[in-house]
């Protein structure tokens, strides 16, 4: 992260990312979400639609952000800084290896997969 301090340990950043699976409990039980890969911030109790990926049984299912259909929401109930900016920021860096849209500075915006695939036509 060039110009970004580090303030989160490695370890801190790695539990963040293992609480993005099989989190439909911990998403639950919050009254805020974000995404770490587009910054989309939500409250889950109200959102219209929420989207699951089924895992194997026991684990629970793992929500997939409404705004970017990517897998990596955590809730203000895993107990992680969600809402502050450098968290977000080293999250994304770790896990998306710069290639985000927190990353690039692009806003977000709702993702049409159906536009998207039509562009690749």
């Amino acid at each position: 992260m060039e110009g970004k301090h580090m303030i989160y340990s490695d370890e801190l950043i790695k539990k963040a990312h293992q609480a993005t699976f099989a989190n439909e409990k911990q998403i639950m039980e919050s009254d805020s979400c974000t995404c770490f890969y587009c910054g989309h911030t939500f409250n889950p109790r109200i959102e219209q639609k929420l989207s699951w990926i089924e895992e194997r049984p026991p684990l629970d299912k793992t929500l997939q952000c409404p705004m970017c259909g990517i897998d990596c929401m955590i809730g203000s109930a895993s107990g992680f800084p969600i809402h502050d900016e450098s968290f977000i920021t080293q999250c994304t860096e770790a896990w998306f290896n710069g290639i985000s849209r927190i990353s690039d500075g692009k806003p977000v915006e709702k993702v049409c997969w159906a536009s998207l695939l039509l562009e690749d036509s």
